[in-house]
């Protein structure tokens, strides 16, 4: 298997497990949302039942899973561009094909080959 369809393999793999942290997250997110809800409810003060359930680290939480699960899809987009040139698929091909602008397309198709100048560069 080419080495860029490896790359591509390997960064879909890292996307998955992204989304799967963001949805174990998202559960404990909505857990806590419930649980505030519930407070609320029962007459406790907002500010109270916010702090009961350390709103600020749930609310740190959630933003740093989103922030990785973009992550891992920005390195699929880009191990896309690389694989897809490497076929001699132009980029505005990749971008009809994944619903983007050719403008973004242009500008990931750059980032992945500047991306493989410098991975090139520091394997010698």
């Amino acid at each position: 298997m080419p080495s860029k369809a490896k790359q591509l393999i390997d960064r879909f793999s890292d996307l998955e497990e992204a989304a799967e942290h963001v949805r174990t997250v998202l559960r404990r997110y909505n857990k806590a949302s419930a649980s505030v809800a519930t407070l609320v409810d029962q007459g406790v003060h907002l500010v109270p039942a916010l702090e009961s359930l350390q709103g600020p680290v749930r609310r740190g939480e959630v933003t740093k899973a989103l922030e990785e699960f973009e992550a891992a899809r920005h390195r699929v987009r880009l191990a896309m561009f690389a694989l897809a040139k490497e076929q001699g698929s132009s980029f505005s091909d990749v971008a009809r094909a994944l619903g983007i602008s050719r403008q973004l397309a242009s500008r990931l198709a750059a980032e992945a080959a500047g991306a493989d100048l410098s991975a090139r560069s520091s394997e010698c």
